[in-house]
């Protein structure tokens, strides 16, 4: 008998565990708006100076953003990022979100696609930067235009 009540649980615990797992939400496949290497409209940027956006089957869909440092640019990383399109029927990729943890602060990075500029393929990037609880300099938000 405790071995009909125990196969019972156990089938009765992966149906449940079956039936209670949520669909995965799609993000846009077509990601060849996005991909390539974007570089600051403004050359005197004290933000972001590239952003390289790369697609890739073992890697998955990452950004890597350069600072303005000096004598070169900071590489920030690569870390993986999120992709939208403009409508939930569209498979073309318009926008892209990640973020980063410095330690002393994280910064989001939010970017779209913006087209009806001089006939350029142009991205806007967003970024948000906050600062570690104890840091004295306050938290900001800067959005730059980058040209592939």
């Amino acid at each position: 008998m405790n071995m009909k009540k125990s196969l019972s649980a156990f089938f009765g615990l992966f149906l449940f565990a079956a039936l209670s797992q949520s669909a995965f939400a799609l993000q846009p496949s077509n990601t060849t708006n996005l991909v390539g290497t974007w570089t600051n409209v403004n050359s005197a940027t004290g933000g972001i100076v590239k952003v390289v956006v790369t697609n890739n089957v073992l890697t998955g869909f990452r950004i890597n953003t350069f600072g303005a440092c000096s004598p070169t640019p900071c590489n920030h990383g690569n870390i993986l990022a999120s992709r939208f399109s403009k409508s939930v029927s569209s498979t073309v990729a318009q926008g892209l979100s990640g973020q980063y943890d410095f330690g002393f602060s994280t910064m989001l990075v939010t970017a779209q696609r913006v087209y009806d500029l001089d006939g350029g393929t142009f991205l806007e990037v967003e970024t948000r930067t906050k600062f570690a609880a104890g840091d004295t300099r306050n938290d900001y938000t800067r959005t730059e235009l980058f040209r592939k």
